[in-house]
């Protein structure tokens, strides 16, 4: 389950991608496309809460495009929300199938920037802190 929150703007599709391995038929790309869907109609701020991407299940609020790749252990996976014309997207967040493992029921994965150190750290929180913390403003 992909869960979206939007402080702005809005998305039309989402994307899990994976780094291309030396057994992918050979492309321009560095990565390569696992699964993607399109919204039925553009997700906002206004309706992104209600709108979680099941992975495994038809959606009334997404389509899926083309044919899914199976996620696959050891593997690391990069998912985010994009516009069709390509003026915004969505944080991305990277998982392993061990990594999502690890989440209990009603638990959300999500990245955050260490300028510190240059990398992104896992940040576990529940469905409710992330509903109500997301776009929150601080002073």
């Amino acid at each position: 389950m992909v869960v979206f929150t939007l402080c702005n703007d809005h998305i039309d599709g989402a994307t899990i991608y994976r780094d291309r391995l030396t057994t992918d038929p050979k492309g321009e790309d560095s990565s390569v496309p696992v699964a993607d869907w399109n919204a039925i109609s553009p997700i906002t701020p206004g309706n992104a809460m209600k709108a979680s991407l099941s992975t495994a299940e038809p959606s009334q609020s997404w389509s899926r495009v083309g044919a899914v790749e199976a996620l696959r252990p050891g593997v690391r996976y990069v998912v985010y929300g994009w516009t069709r014309d390509n003026t915004w997207s969505t944080a991305a967040v990277e998982f392993t199938l061990e990594r999502l493992s690890r989440l209990k029921p009603g638990q959300v994965l999500t990245q955050t920037y260490v300028q510190a150190t240059g990398k992104d750290v896992d940040t576990v929180q529940s469905y409710r802190q992330f509903e109500s913390s997301t776009c929150a403003v601080t002073s």
